[in-house]
This record gives structure tokens, C-alpha cells and sequence, in this order.
């Protein structure tokens, strides 16, 4: 190791002595570093967000054709509960197949007359 002959290293001087501009510098750098952290954490949830957030939009798309089939499946059920009364009233109950057969096929007994009232549907 060579070392230079003119080199004096002075003890008096503390080896810890900062100057206050340096201090300065210093403290504006630690700043100018957090906030360049804060920015950066920032960034990454905003990119986050943005990957998730068609996500989120197609799951409420979804929930609500789920909700809007849910309602096509109740009218469903109801509309089979009320065919298949039908269906077993038209099997077992002759009443109520002869009014039927009149009223749905004009047909009528001999001697009666068949006066039909058509509403107007909204």
C-alpha cells in the first residue's frame, strides 16, 4: 500500500464535523427520496386498480343478468305451476273442460248464443 508522504492527517479536526449546507443538502435529498416513494407506491396501486377495475365492472354486468334471470325463472316457475293446474283440471274436471272448449274454441250447446266482449289490452 503506498501511501502519500505529504499527507498529514490532523486530529484536532473531529472526523464528524458537518458542515450546515451539507446538512441541508442532505435533509432536501431524504425528502426529495420520500417523496418519490410515496409516488411510486402511488403509481403501483393506481396500476393495480386499473388491472382490476374492467374486472369489477364485469362482475356487476354479471350480478345483474344473474338478478335479471332470476326474475325470468320466477315467472317461469309460476307460469308451469299455473299450465300444469291447467293440465290436471282438463284431465280431471269435465266443468271445467266443456268451459274451456266454449270459451277458447267458440263452441256452444244447442239453443245457446255466444255474445263475446274483446277488451283492449294495454
Amino acid at each position: 500500500m503506498l501511501r502519500d508522504p505529504e499527507f498529514q492527517d490532523n486530529f484536532e479536526v473531529p472526523l464528524c464535523e458537518i458542515k450546515e449546507d451539507s446538512k441541508k443538502r442532505r435533509n432536501i435529498w431524504q425528502v426529495l427520496s420520500r417523496v418519490m416513494e410515496v409516488v411510486i407506491y402511488a403509481l403501483i396501486i393506481l396500476a393495480v386498480g386499473r388491472m382490476f377495475l374492467p374486472e369489477l365492472d364485469r362482475q356487476h354486468e354479471l350480478q345483474a343478468e344473474l338478478d335479471r334471470l332470476a326474475i325470468i325463472q320466477e315467472e317461469k316457475e309460476i307460469e308451469v305451476t299455473q299450465l300444469r293446474q291447467e293440465h290436471r283440471l282438463l284431465k280431471t274436471d269435465k266443468d271445467y273442460l266443456e268451459t274451456v272448449a266454449r270459451d277458447r274454441l267458440n263452441m256452444q250447446k244447442e239453443g245457446e248464443y255466444i255474445i263475446k266482449i274483446e277488451r283492449e289490452e294495454d
